[in-house]
């Protein structure tokens, strides 16, 4: 046998392959003893027919993993013929037995109960119609008949449990390996609810959705309900140290996939929790602790990026600030109102920037802008001016009124090969800014470096 035939790696599989194989031998079997049975042409035709059919019926649904329910009356008359046509009651039961063992592989205990009657009520009928005399012989040995049908039907589930068992171990395997190498939040969220999926493997039209606490699903996989939110009293909390990450909730959910469904989650809340303690120790890395505008570091990044860009014709300047008297104002109110005072200043620029152009304190006083698309170094100065005012406005800190003032030095990209040459010549035109006064800025050009107040 090959191809759908051919022998599963899975042990429920293989089980009912060699069942399959030996039920289908003995209905072989059963032809030449038809053939040379004592019934009447018809009937030995008829019996033919029936053990090739019943045969042909099982190689059919093999594939399929299933019967339908109705099969069993099918089946039973089959049965039926072939004994009517063997006319030798220990040869039909014994095909019956091999009947009810092959078939009690398939569905729950009832089913496969339901099954066995109905086979031994063919038989009976058979065996009274054809050899009453050994009626009595035939009913001592039935009962080993339902007991063969349950004893298969025990193991085909018990098997299906390990498979089961096993599946679920790979699927947390997978999902171990997949949290171990993220920090995405939203990852963790879609191998969640596709873990979930897995884990219930045979239940039609299976679903899983993950909500975050405020009522926002996250990540969805499988026929989700539309009102899935409404859900999340019977989902399983994603909860590590009281603190909630939001609800796995996965349908249609049976007891047996229960216990995994909620180890599930319990996982996943633990990789929601790592990501985002690898996400806030991500920004700590990247941003200043007191402003929260990017550090040195990412600004070197976006940078890196904007150089890129400006290489392919995008326009790009960069902005030096730093403040005026700030040392003073520390020694002065000292170094709480110096804080309070840099991040008022960090606010302002972030206020009065676009949303392309990039903050990012370099420290203490000093500051940097990445001006991302500018049209004109005269554009660039326009952006300075508007900072040097936003950062002037009158600010009270802690009781104390100040007038803080900055100066700016802007530098154009003009084929700048390394950051480090555009950083240098921004922080010259901040030099000369500062040499020349409060509130100045500053353009480095060529020829000439130029100054304007304002």
């Amino acid at each position: 046998m090959s191809g759908r035939f051919g022998v599963p790696g899975a042990l429920d599989g293989r089980i009912r392959w060699l069942f399959l194989v030996f039920g289908v031998f003995c209905l072989m079997l059963v032809l030449p003893r038809v053939l040379t049975a004592g019934s009447a042409g018809p009937a030995r035709l008829a019996a033919a027919g029936a053990a090739v059919l019943l045969g042909s019926w099982w190689l059919y649904r093999y594939p399929r993993g299933s019967f339908p329910l109705w099969s069993f009356v099918f089946e039973a008359v089959a049965l039926g013929v072939i004994g009517l046509g063997v006319r030798e009651w220990t040869g039909t039961l014994g095909l019956t037995c091999v009947l009810v063992a092959y078939r009690g592989l398939y569905g729950a205990w009832p089913q496969v109960l339901v099954y066995t009657v109905a086979v031994l009520a063919a038989v009976t009928t058979v065996v009274a119609l054809t050899e009453p005399d050994a009626l009595l012989h035939m009913l001592r040995q039935a009962p080993g008949v339902p007991v063969l049908a349950l004893f298969t039907a025990v193991i085909a589930e018990t098997t299906r449990r390990q498979e089961r068992a096993v599946a679920r171990e790979r699927v947390f395997a997978r999902l171990g390996a997949s949290l171990g190498i993220t920090t995405d939040a939203n990852v963790v969220s879609r191998h969640a609810v596709e873990a979930a999926v897995d884990l219930m493997t045979g239940a039609p039209g299976a679903w899983a959705a993950m909500i975050t606490p405020g009522g926002e699903v996250t990540a969805a996989t499988g026929p989700a309900p539309a009102g899935v939110v409404a859900l999340r009293p019977q989902g399983f909390e994603l909860r590590v140290s009281n603190v909630l990450y939001g609800t796995l909730v996965a349908g249609p959910l049976a007891d047996e996939a229960r216990p995994a469904i909620a180890a599930l989650a319990a996982q996943s809340a633990l990789g929601l929790a790592c990501a985002e303690r690898a996400a806030a120790l991500q920004y700590q890395a990247f941003h200043d602790t007191l402003t929260g505008l990017a550090n040195r570091q990412l600004l070197r990044e976006h940078l890196d990026r904007a150089m890129a860009r400006a290489r392919r014709g995008s326009p790009l300047a960069v902005l030096l600030i730093d403040l005026d008297g700030f040392k003073k104002i520390n020694d002065t109110y000292g170094h709480a109102v110096g804080d309070q005072l840099l991040a008022a200043v960090a606010q302002r620029l972030r206020d009065t920037l676009r949303g392309a152009d990039v903050p990012a304190r370099l420290g203490s006083d000093e500051f940097a802008v990445i001006l991302d698309g500018m049209g004109s170094t005269g554009d660039a100065v326009l952006v300075a001016a508007r900072l040097q005012t936003a950062i002037a406005g009158p600010l009270n800190v802690a009781g104390v009124p100040l007038s803080p003032s900055a100066g700016i030095g802007i530098a154009a990209w003009r084929n700048h090969a390394e950051i480090d040459q555009l950083l240098h010549d921004a922080d010259a035109a901040l030099q000369t800014a500062k040499q020349a006064g409060r509130g100045r800025l500053a353009v480095f050009g060529s020829p000439l470096i130029a100054t304007a107040e304002v």
